[in-house]
């Protein structure tokens, strides 16, 4: 049913449904999962590591109303090129957090905090 004074029917606008808010935690979890995703990145985590939450991985999301400021740590199998990587990974988190959660980034800042052979060799004693 169309509004009497503007002829616009409330279900379709988006202001008469009310506001999306997005936690930085809720942000943080899309970029993490978007860096998994890319071809290259490895998952990583050492000693203290997996008990501190501190494997890569990892991203810190600083979201102000619908803007967004993310920085993500990563482990890049080798021989994968390091640069490549690091902007499939700006690529893979710009648009997971502007399709899933309507937010618009400013900055995606990458470091590679580790390079790590694709498969770890057997350690065999001769």
């Amino acid at each position: 049913m169309a509004d009497d004074h503007t002829g616009v029917d409330p279900a379709e606008d988006p202001g008469g449904r009310g506001r999306l808010v997005v936690r930085d935690k809720v942000a943080q979890r899309l970029a993490v999962h978007a860096a998994r995703l890319t071809e290259g990145v490895h998952p990583h985590a050492a000693g203290l590591d997996k008990i501190t939450g501190r494997e890569l991985p990892r991203a810190t999301v600083a979201v102000a109303g619908d803007r967004a400021r993310v920085q993500v740590n990563i482990a890049v199998a080798w021989p994968q090129p390091v640069v490549d990587v690091g902007a499939a990974v700006q690529r893979n988190v710009v648009a997971a957090l502007k399709d899933y959660a309507a937010l618009t980034v400013d900055g995606v800042d990458v470091a590679v905090d580790a390079v790590l052979p694709l498969t770890e060799p057997s350690r065999t004693v001769q």
